[in-house]
């Protein structure tokens, strides 16, 4: 990678930056003379980025095991490097979140808690404390809180040991942070975990440091005061120390603010059961019109989980009537719904369900009656309840946009499934488009009811997608049902061999060729593929089914049946997507011979150096020297082979004047032409400590000011 030469930046380069990380600044920063410790920070940023990028995606996509090997990567390789501010910054916003968002750490700990995966949740925390220990007196400050958020991520686990260790040097940290405005908000960090931990007495002492910090600065704006000493006057709550949470509160200047703050120390007394002080408490304090109304309903909720029925009731109405003062039609229908959800929640679904006119946005009101069907079903109530949940997937119909009818069906598909509503959770996923995300809601429906013992609904959901009726088949045999699911078994093939399009039979083969696999009878699954790869040259390799069939083959473990699927293609631009897939797949199982057999299909020695360069890559960060000489050995023959010029540039942004002529554009070097990757190759080399090879690289350039200018960058590598 070589000089830039920068005009004006137009949308493209814009694009190119945002969707390749730090990478594209590279070549920019070595030319304008960047420093070799600049230039690691920009590589060592950029792994960072790949490796929590990758830990996001899984985390989201529910694959938590890998989520969490990811996390503890992550991890090490934050605690090895250096420190600096934006990286500090960065773990901090992982840990403690953002007002608007919980941290990345503290979601996947606590899906991992409810998923019984304790032990998982402690190797990950166990790893983000290195992390935290690893900060010095400069950043005491992220320190304590992080640290703070660990502690009280181990109490979610159940270990409360480690908890108070981990606190206990948050402590440490604190004594190093400088500033009231840092001091205070740490102290209330170390507070906050006190209260999760019960111990109110050092929770108190500690608000009290805090409090003094805070009431020793100048404020410049009312939010900034705000931000203070809202958590003070809750935690103050929290600790029972009523008078002094109520006082705070009405300190605050913002008056959005200071509702919201009496709203969390009235739903904290409601927590232990003083509903008739936290009613007043809102009544008298809660100016806002929308937080009144949602914080009523809430305590009316807790009033109704701890026996006090009597005054359910009218907590409702006036939550009620509180919401249909906002005038704004849309913020009323938005403040009604969590009110009348809570409503039915509270056991009064038929009241909830005689306010719930107004909602005229069918979003919100699918999820209201979605709700108040999930209470009837709850109170034994089924014929009811199944004709509220119609009406829900009526509603649902009516919803313009359609993601938001595909999550609103989702939640209602599991949640009928969950309380028995099969009818329904199977006419709620058939109204689902995308086959996929349907196929597996149906697959977790039937195999629900198998396991309860209701065929009838186990097959109805099943054979809607045939593949579903195999893989109940095979799950009626592992429950000592084999009668059963060699009936299934044959049922299933025949609806498979009736699918009309190609398109149709490519998926469901492949889905069945890996449930075979799964269930040991590897002979039939390879007859099965064979059928895959026969019917792969009639469906066009632009169809999103060849994306779901490779998917679905990499996530069942046939990486053997992806490997010859890759080898039909004929479109060289989808084969090379999946081939990177699949070889960054093979390097993370170690798997470095198939690797080199997947980039050997490719047909370009560009895309071939490159996907070596990658294998390079990660055997230098496990520590496989051998491998990364290996593979850079490859990449560097093939090098030569790349046809054109050394080096050659790509245009982006820019416009055409009245003449034809394309100007304001900017110039990057091509990163896939010969010049640019003979410099990456030279660069591992470095990394490796290879001098001798890095120089003959070196010399296979043609042009004197790259040869210096590569020469200059692996001079930071001896």
């Amino acid at each position: 990678m070589k000089k830039s030469v920068v005009g004006t930046v137009g949308l493209g380069l814009g694009m190119m930056v945002f969707m390749s990380g730090c990478k594209l600044l590279e070549p920019l920063a070595i030319a304008q003379g960047v420093t070799c410790q600049e230039e690691q920070n920009i590589a060592t940023d950029g792994r960072l980025f790949e490796l929590r990028d990758r830990a996001q995606n899984n985390i989201q996509s529910g694959k938590l095991d890998q989520a969490a090997k990811d996390m503890i990567e992550l991890f090490q390789a934050m605690q090895a490097v250096s420190k600096n501010r934006d990286r500090v910054l960065s773990w901090v916003e992982m840990v403690n979140g953002t007002p608007a968002q919980e941290g990345m750490l503290e979601t996947l700990v606590n899906r991992l808690v409810e998923q019984g995966e304790s032990s998982q949740a402690e190797s990950v925390l166990d790893a983000a404390a290195g992390v935290s220990n690893s900060l010095d007196t400069g950043y005491s400050y992220g320190k304590t809180r992080t640290l703070a958020g660990i502690a009280r991520l181990y109490i979610q686990t159940g270990q409360r040991d480690r908890a108070r260790a981990t606190l206990a040097r948050a402590i440490l940290a604190e004594t190093g942070i400088r500033g009231a405005a840092f001091k205070t908000k740490g102290l209330s960090e170390i507070a906050r975990t006190y209260i999760a931990l019960e111990d109110t007495i050092q929770a108190s002492q500690i608000l009290g440091r805090s409090l003094h910090y805070a009431q020793s600065i100048v404020y410049q704006d009312a939010y900034s005061q705000a931000w203070d000493f809202q958590p003070l006057a809750i935690y103050y709550g929290q600790v029972g120390q009523l008078d002094k949470a109520l006082e705070l509160a009405r300190t605050i200047p913002e008056a959005y603010y200071r509702s919201q703050t009496f709203a969390e120390i009235a739903k904290n007394l409601a927590d232990k059961g003083n509903i008739e002080r936290a009613h007043k408490i809102v009544l008298d304090h809660v100016s806002d019109t929308e937080i009144k109304a949602r914080i009523l309903a809430e305590i009316g909720l807790r009033s109704a989980q701890q026996g006090q029925t009597d005054r359910v009731i009218p907590l409702f109405t006036e939550a009620l009537r509180q919401a249909n003062l906002i005038s704004d039609l849309n913020g009323r229908m938005v403040a009604l719904s969590p009110i009348l959800i809570h409503y039915a929640e509270s056991g009064h679904p038929d009241k909830a369900l005689q306010e719930i006119s107004p909602l005229e946005r069918p979003e919100i009101k699918a999820k209201v009656l979605s709700a108040i069907a999930l209470e009837y079903a709850t109170q034994g109530q089924r014929e009811q309840a199944s004709t509220i949940a119609g009406q829900a997937l009526e509603t649902v119909r009516t919803i313009s946009e359609a993601y938001e009818q595909e999550f609103l069906l989702m939640d209602m598909v599991r949640d009928y499934t969950r309380l028995g509503l099969y009818e329904v959770a199977i006419q709620a996923a058939q109204q689902i488009p995308y086959s996929e995300k349907k196929q597996a809601l149906l697959l977790a429906l039937a195999t629900e009811a198998a396991t309860r013992g209701d065929d009838e609904i186990a097959v109805k959901a099943a054979e809607i997608m045939p593949i579903n009726l195999v893989t109940v088949a095979f799950l009626y045999q592992n429950l000592g049902q084999t009668e059963r699911g060699t009936e299934l078994l044959n049922r299933g093939m025949k609806l498979v061999e009736s699918l009309e399009t190609n398109e149709q039979k490519f998926e469901v083969f492949a889905s069945l060729a890996v449930e075979y696999a799964k269930a040991g009878q590897q002979s039939k699954a390879e007859e099965l593929f064979t059928q895959v790869l026969l019917i792969s040259n009639q469906v066009q390799e632009n169809s999103y089914i060849w994306e779901t069939v490779f998917a679905r083959l990499l996530e069942g473990g046939r990486y053997d049946f992806a490997l010859q699927l890759v080898r039909t293609m004929k479109e060289e631009y989808f084969q090379s997507s999946f081939i990177k897939r699949l070889v960054e797949t093979f390097i993370q199982g170690g798997q470095i011979d198939e690797a080199y057999q997947a980039i050997e299909l490719l047909k370009s020695p560009a895309e071939k150096v490159s996907n070596l360069i990658v294998i390079a890559d990660k055997s230098l960060k496990v520590g496989e020297r051998d491998v990364a000489q290996e593979a850079l050995n490859k990449a560097f023959d093939l090098a030569r082979t790349i046809p054109g010029e050394e080096s050659n540039v790509m245009k982006f942004g820019g416009q055409m004047d009245a003449e034809g002529n394309w100007f304001g554009y900017t110039e990057v070097e091509d990163p896939m032409d010969r010049g640019s990757l003979y410099e990456e190759i030279a660069l591992r080399y470095g990394q490796l400590g290879n001098n001798d090879s890095a120089m003959q690289v070196v010399r296979s350039l043609q042009s004197p000011t790259l040869q210096n200018q590569v020469q200059q960058r692996l001079a930071c590598y001896r």
